[in-house]
């Protein structure tokens, strides 16, 4: 056994990562090289791409054009970098160029859309807009130059709000996006934005004091009315969940109306904290202090069809400020209905899985540290999260916010799993024991001491009647779940992750040793033994129809095993580190898998093809879950973030 150099958890010899902590434990990393045909998906672990090319350098110090110096870097996104500079011009003042990225100036295309950027950013002139000033051409780049503005990003200041267990005061939230439609009233004489996001908004004192001040950016998928469309691709350019139903159809031919479907989706986040994605609730069933016009501004803001929204912004702001049109009265009435998005209202005879696209709703910091597990409640009204504090916090599923918080273990918690009834959920930790909670007080209903090692994985049995755990120990015990004693027990190899098939026949365990072992419910025998990983299994699942049986490990792979022969069909190469969790929707239409490298994937069955990937968090996706219904999925990071998925269709 070999001690982990970070969190001291024993590992087997052969392991080349902590089984707690993701720590490399200094074994050589497997090649990333596909070596059979039956190989799927990316290979990964090249560097990426830096800012610097061939001869040219933008370090702090560098004079660009005999103009410009720079002083530091301060951001980057798809198309370009931005830059803090020093306009030599005009006394030393700051200034910002944004520099297409060099990956791109090979690409007529891109390189025509963002000079056509700064020509339609240059042509408005308004205080909420940031100021472009010229677009030049140096040593085979484009540059636009432009207003510094040094406020902090919209997307901040919901995100730290969030954090904090704030709401956003309505005020503030009316201040925020009066300057937002000003700004757009004097932009839609040149353009549309098509890219109104928080994160595109940036904002500077507090909103509603004289000194606050807003400033809307980023016009690089603007249209202008004055050129043709033949150089911008005619795709659903835009950010998903901020995107007009007519914009995801057809982005050249949007008006200015898609950037009002815009605002008001920032106007719902900024109330809730949440995206209005899929079947979602007015915001004063979320917050119940806001008066109801909320509701209907929001409702007509939000129609599917472009000419039932608001007109233009200015019409948009005078009902913004004489509160809608509408009495608190009204509003409550609406407050207890469900409405369905416009892209979900306008989709409804697609296929979900084939059409949709899974947008992120919300990342969350749990502000639990390290987080090993994330499991959905079988009813879908909550999920819980683990990690490495040994508490384990339970979420509401629809506000996302934190309903209990369950203390009893003393070290770190690996794995979740609730019930197939949803009356229990049980916790594996580093104590040594499996604790069960009562999902209705959620107030401990047992304690199972029987492992000598931390548990690293629990798994309840189909019909509930019997609780698997197990650990290093080379140990998986099965508990009857009326008393939770003991009935069997089976050992080989170190049990690093377990799986019943959907029947309850079978149980798939993942060793430390790298192989899987497949046992008979039935008669308590090994069926099969699976061999061909080159390091420890990390995680196992059963497909829900029972067709497959799919195992990661942290040699970054995951295979695919075809029952009732356990012939192995594929092997799926998507990450480039240790692969932490698998999981199926329940329809088993969409697998994820969750790595050390930060990817979250999903892959579409039965082609295997990749539908969607995430790169959320920041230092590794330790686990992930779907709900019930398979529209909604959570997954959580090692840097102790929680992150929202909604399948918009």
């Amino acid at each position: 056994m070999q001690k982990c150099p970070s969190c001291k958890t024993e590992n087997p010899d052969n392991a080349r990562f902590c089984i707690d902590c993701g720590v490399a434990l200094g074994a050589e990393r497997p090649s990333g090289a596909p070596e059979k045909p039956d190989e799927i998906g990316r290979v990964r672990g090249e560097a990426d791409l830096v800012f610097e090319a061939g001869n040219v350098s933008y370090d702090p110090g560098t004079l660009v054009a005999d103009r410009y110096q720079v002083e530091k870097e301060l951001g980057r996104g798809g198309m370009g970098t931005v830059l803090l500079c020093r306009d030599k011009f005009q006394d030393d003042e700051f200034c910002c160029l944004k520099v297409i990225n060099p990956q791109l100036i090979d690409n007529e295309e891109l390189v025509e859309r963002f000079k056509s950027e700064g020509r339609i950013a240059r042509k408005i002139r308004h205080p909420a807009i940031i100021a472009t000033h010229d677009i030049f051409e140096w040593k085979g780049r484009w540059h636009i130059s432009m207003e510094f503005f040094p406020g902090i990003v919209l997307r901040k200041i919901i995100n730290e709000a969030d954090t904090a267990g704030q709401t956003l005061p309505l005020n503030d939230a009316v201040a925020v996006v009066e300057k937002l439609l000003d700004g757009l009233k004097a932009a839609h004489e040149v353009t549309v934005h098509r890219d109104l996001k928080p994160e595109n908004v940036m904002i500077k004192g507090k909103p509603g004091s004289p000194d606050f001040h807003l400033k809307i950016l980023d016009f690089g998928i603007a249209k202008n009315f004055e050129v043709s469309n033949a150089t911008m691709a005619e795709v659903a350019m835009g950010t998903t969940g901020y995107m007009a139903p007519e914009q995801a159809r057809d982005a050249a031919n949007v008006d200015r109306r898609a950037d009002l479907y815009a605002t008001a989706v920032i106007f719902y986040e900024l109330m809730t904290g949440l995206l209005p994605v899929g079947n979602y609730e007015p915001p004063t069933a979320l917050r119940p202090d806001l008066p109801g016009w909320v509701d209907a501004f929001v409702d007509k803001g939000l129609r599917a069809r472009p000419d039932a929204r608001y007109a233009d912004a200015i019409e948009m702001k005078r009902a913004l400020l004489t509160g809608g049109g509408t009495t608190d009265k009204q509003g409550a009435n609406r407050a207890t209905q469900v409405f369905t998005s416009p892209l979900a209202e306008a989709r409804k005879e697609k296929d979900p899985v084939r059409d949709g696209r899974w947008l992120r709703v919300k990342l969350m910091d749990s502000r639990q540290g390290l987080l090993h597990a994330v499991a959905y409640s079988p009813d879908g009204q909550c999920f819980a999260t683990a990690g490495e504090d040994g508490n384990i916090k339970v979420w509401d599923a629809r506000r996302l916010k934190p309903v209990a918080e369950l203390k009893g273990h003393s070290a770190w918690v690996k794995a979740l799993h609730f019930s197939p009834d949803g009356r229990v959920l049980a916790s594996g930790s580093g104590d040594k024991s499996v604790r069960v909670w009562d999902t209705r007080t959620w107030r401990e209903a047992a304690v199972i001491n029987g492992h000598e090692t931390p548990v690293i994985a629990v798994r309840f049995s189909p019909d509930g009647h019997f609780l698997a755990s197990s650990g290093a120990d080379q140990t998986a015990v099965l508990w009857d779940t009326t008393n939770f004693e003991p009935v069997s027990e089976v050992h080989g190899g170190g049990i690093a992750a377990l799986s019943f098939s959907p029947d309850g026949l079978l149980l798939a365990s993942g060793t430390l040793n790298q192989s899987v072992v497949v046992w008979d419910m039935m008669t308590g025998e090994v069926l099969v033994e699976l061999k061909g990983h080159r390091g420890t299994i990390t995680s196992l699942s059963f497909s829900p129809d029972g067709r497959y049986l799919l195992s990661g490990s942290d040699d970054s792979t995951i295979r695919v095993y075809e029952v009732p022969g356990f012939q192995r069909t594929l092997k799926v190469r998507d990450h480039s580190s240790l692969v932490w969790s698998i999981n199926f929707s329940s329809d088993g239409r969409v697998m994820a898998s969750a790595g050390e490298d930060r990817m979250l994937v999903l892959r579409r069955l039965p082609e295997w093809d990749e539908m969607a990937s995430f790169l959320d968090h920041p230092k590794g996706v330790s686990g992930v879950s779907f709900s019930p219904d398979g529209r909604n999925m959570v997954s959580c990071g090692r840097s102790g973030s929680v992150a929202v998925y909604s399948l918009q269709v």
